[in-house]
């Protein structure tokens, strides 16, 4: 039984049965990588980041409106305004979404009829495009499920309909991610029978190593995909593919340096067990030492916070279970098969590196002259290497998708940043529906509206855009100028009727004339209080007029104030004079019917009468000559900038108009308001990075020394989101690249004895890919006309290049450590030897640039144009590199004793 199972461990059987096991249980327990990708394939941001802080309030909103999100169907007629029939398509479209509001979890639906006041924010001023704004529960249902029962439900006769969102245009990017990753595996795997095909000439070879690494890809997305499903460990919508090209390229240099190794060993016609043995040992170090560098490179992420460089982490454990099955799943086949593996080859030429030769003695016969070369040829594209990244998922999905279809009407038809709109949320402790707070808001909607990439702003004072011009002092005071005005007029009509009774006495129209006067200081009163009125209101805008005009102009209302009380009393003294006067025309005309022998004193009453009159007279003229210098004064008032203020009455509060604002943009407990901010241009922009930081210095300026000073802000929106995202990366880009190189020069100078040729080395690495990356950005735009390139990019490109680099430097360090000879004699033909598995690694870079290439997704055309250029530039500098300063350590010193100690 010992005997049995000694030779099934020989035979490497138990390990086929545990690999055969654990692709079981990988295939049986992997979740779906397409579902990942959707959930959790967006970089999450840190719980103090604005658009997280902003969605907790969001989360608070009430109203029936927490936790859910927007989605906005457009309706648009390509050829021209909206007809009367249309519009009765769309307003019947918007009645069944309402009859279904519960089955799709729809929570508002805001149209410009329910929001009358918003009208050009639904309905654009084309009249071709009209929008319906849909708040969705998070929770409802798949997203993707929902948004194309949604489409169904929208589609109506006789216009073009679009549903779009931000949220949608990133789950149609996630969504050609999965796709494309799908058919780069295929593709990929494909291809890589080529590549030992090819270099082996043998049929049955391609075959081992794609089934080997068919079986390390599916183990190390079933874990990946597995920590991520079940802890909190991030994920990434590239990390499949990072998974995958990980596979392809580490597992190919594996088995081409285990079958090289076999390949060469098995010339004596030895046992396969023990050439497999053999070879296994023979490749072991530089296997162990370039899967430990990937390993610790990859594990270094994890101390990274962004998401993204995080997920980036579970590299590492590909790199373990490839270097795992490198060693694992290949010798089970070599020793099954033994040379028949390299059937149908007859034999294995080797064939010195020609190129990297030629490369070499150009380095040693001129070095300066290669350095130059280099420098001049490859640097100065390095140093025209500039920043054009973009964090942009629209632009990486196809211009047919439907919500990018519906986010460029949008742009189109309302402005370039209608689609994806900057939400500025106020929590105050206070609610923010009184006079003093709206105050503060408003000031805030007009200062932003300025602001240099800002297009307009919607608010609780402003929600179509606009100022509404009866929540303005201006406005109120032509209300009472107009008021004043007639006062003024029915005065004058008095004084002229007054005239006429001083010598018609009636005592019917005395009265009359009694009760225009009580009617006049109603009236009177009503303007005194108007006036406390504008003296508050002067008083509000101060900031805005100088302290001399400001208080010029207070002085004044509030001598006008005591001249209309002052009005109002003498008004009343007359009103009771001329009742008393009436009364007594009234009794005297009655006595002098009556009693003829009174007539003398009757003459005598109605010649006071008179007298009264006529002083009553002259007080209405010095009336209506005060009415007219308020006048005169409030005119010019109205005309000037400090009535440019906003005032709601309590009045208005109770309106319809304002409630409807209030349901629109106030939170439940009316403590939280919001503000839309339409930027000039789209979320694609490079310029909203600016526009956001002067509008979050705008608004902390603008709220400080009011009630809203200690109000909590938060921003969100897709230029917010994509802006936070932008700082994260730009924020880690250096650590990141400072990790990476530190990690790298310290392996390589730990393995090769030397700390000053490590550098030069890295150095030419770092040249290569900066090199690469413009070359390849010059290419792009040539071919698309769009320089930018997707900011995943990098990351992509990390993973292939990392690979190329740390394998080539890692054998260069060995090489150079284990050197018998001296450094002059050992240049040339170390250098050389190195060149031999050159033509494979680029033959092998060359095939997986060719599955990015066929993949039609400009990210992964973008990367693999940096990938294939910077390789070949590195392979291209470094022989001369290498050879150049090699000869320039041992020459230089030997000229100036003082820098011989820099020579190794």
């Amino acid at each position: 039984m010992n005997e049995r199972i000694r030779q099934l461990h020989n035979h490497r059987i138990f390990s086929l049965l545990l690999w055969l096991i654990a692709i079981f249980v990988a295939i049986v327990m992997m979740p779906s990588t397409s579902g990942l990708i959707q959930t959790s394939g967006q970089p999450q941001l840190a719980n103090n980041s604005q658009p997280m802080v902003a969605q907790g309030i969001q989360n608070n909103w009430g109203r029936e409106l927490s936790g859910t999100y927007n989605v906005t169907a457009v309706f648009n007629n390509p050829s021209g305004k909206l007809t009367a029939s249309q519009q009765a398509n769309i307003d019947k479209t918007v009645q069944r979404l309402t009859n279904r509001e519960k089955t799709y979890g729809i929570k508002s639906i805001q149209t410009m009829t329910t929001n009358p006041t918003a009208r050009s924010q639904f309905y654009s001023k084309d009249g071709s495009t009209e929008i319906v704004q849909m708040a969705v529960t998070r929770n409802q249902s798949d997203t993707r499920v929902l948004a194309n029962q949604l489409r169904g439900q929208i589609k109506t006769s006789g216009v073009s309909s679009y549903l779009t969102s931000p949220e949608l245009v990133n789950d149609a990017a996630n969504q050609k991610i999965s796709q494309v990753t799908t058919f780069a595996t295929i593709l990929g795997f494909i291809l890589s029978l080529l590549i030992i095909g090819i270099i082996f000439k043998s049929l049955v070879a391609p075959l081992i190593s794609t089934l080997s690494m068919l079986m390390m890809y599916a183990v190390s997305l079933s874990l990946v995909n597995n920590l991520a499903s079940h802890t909190t460990f991030p994920y990434s919508e590239y990390l499949p593919l990072l998974t995958l090209l990980l596979t392809l390229i580490l597992g190919t240099l594996g088995h081409y340096k285990l079958f090289a190794a076999f390949r060469e060993n098995s010339g004596n016609k030895e046992d396969p067990a023990e050439v497999t043995k053999r070879s296994l040992h023979s490749i072991r170090n530089s296997l162990l030492l370039l899967g430990g560098t990937l390993f610790i490179v990859f594990a270094s992420f994890y101390a990274f916070k962004f998401s993204t460089l995080r997920a980036m982490s579970g590299l590492a454990i590909v790199t373990l279970v490839v270097i795992l099955g490198v060693y694992t799943i290949a010798p089970i086949f070599l020793q099954l098969l033994g040379d028949r593996l390299f059937w149908p080859a007859a034999e294995f030429p080797v064939h010195r590196h020609r190129f990297w030769n030629w490369m070499a003695q150009f380095g040693l016969w001129q070095p300066f002259v290669g350095i130059i070369a280099v420098l001049c040829v490859v640097g100065s594209f390095a140093v025209m290497y500039r920043d054009n990244l973009n964090f942009s998922a629209a632009k990486t999905v196809t211009p047919t998708n439907q919500a990018v279809t519906g986010m460029r009407v949008l742009n189109a038809h309302f402005g370039e940043g209608k689609a994806t709109p900057v939400t500025i949320y106020l929590q105050s402790n206070q609610r923010v529906d009184n006079e003093k707070a709206l105050l503060q808001i408003d000031n805030l909607t007009t200062k932003l509206k300025t602001m240099p990439g800002v297009g307009s702003v919607t608010s609780l004072t402003q929600p179509n855009g606009q100022p509404m011009n009866e929540y303005y002092v201006n406005s109120q005071l032509n209300q009472m100028n107009m008021t004043l005005k007639g006062a003024t007029d029915q005065l004058s009509q008095l004084e002229t009727e007054l005239k006429s009774n001083r010598t018609d006495l009636n005592g019917i129209k005395l009265n009359s004339t009694a009760d225009k006067l009580d009617t006049l200081v109603s009236k009177a009163d009503r303007l005194t209080s108007d006036t406390s009125t504008v003296r508050s209101q002067v008083s509000e805008v101060a900031g805005r007029a100088s302290v001399s005009q400001s208080s010029r102009a207070s002085a004044r209302v509030r001598r006008y104030q005591r001249l209309l009380n002052l009005i109002s009393s003498q008004l009343s003294v007359v009103a009771s004079n001329v009742r008393a006067l009436g009364n007594q025309a009234t009794s005297a005309g009655n006595d002098s019917q009556a009693l003829q022998s009174t007539l003398s004193g009757y003459s005598t009453q109605l010649s006071t009468v008179q007298n009264s009159l006529k002083k009553t007279t002259q007080s209405l003229q010095g009336l209506i000559k005060s009415y007219n210098n308020i006048y005169s004064y409030l005119s010019a008032l109205q005309s000037s900038d400090a009535t440019k203020v906003y005032y709601i009455t309590p009045e208005q509060l109770t309106s319809m108009q304002f409630q409807q604002s209030l349901l629109s943009n106030t939170s439940q407990n009316y403590k939280t308001t919001q503000l839309q901010v339409y930027l000039k241009t789209s979320a694609s922009s490079h310029n909203n990075a600016a526009t956001l930081k002067h509008l979050r210095s705008e608004v902390n300026t603008q709220l400080q020394g009011t009630s809203l000073h200690s109000a909590k802000i938060a921003y969100t929106g897709q230029p917010v989101v994509q802006d936070t995202i932008e700082q994260s990366v730009r924020n880690n880009a250096g650590w990141l690249l400072l990790t990476v190189g530190v990690i790298l020069f310290l392996i390589i100078a730990l393995l090769s004895g030397s700390v000053l040729q490590p550098i030069y080395w890295l150095a030419s690495y770092v040249l290569a890919i900066l090199g690469g990356v413009q070359l390849a950005e010059l290419c792009s735009r040539f071919m698309s006309g769009d320089p930018d390139f997707n900011w995943q990019v990098p990351l992509i490109v990390f993973v292939p290049l990392l690979i190329v680099g740390a394998n080539r430097l890692i054998q260069l360090a060995v090489n150079y450590r284990f050197k018998e000879a001296t450094m002059l004699d050992w240049l040339l033909p170390g250098v050389s030897d190195l060149g031999q598995p050159v033509r494979y690694e680029v033959f092998t870079i060359f095939v997986i640039a060719l599955v990015l290439f066929s993949a039609n997704f400009a990210p992964l055309t973008q990367a693999a144009l940096i990938i294939l250029i910077a390789t070949l530039i590195f392979e291209i500098i470094l022989p001369i590199i290498v050879t150049s300063v090699g000869k320039l350590t041992v020459t230089l010193p030997s000229k100036r004793p003082h820098l011989k100690r820099h020579a190794k």
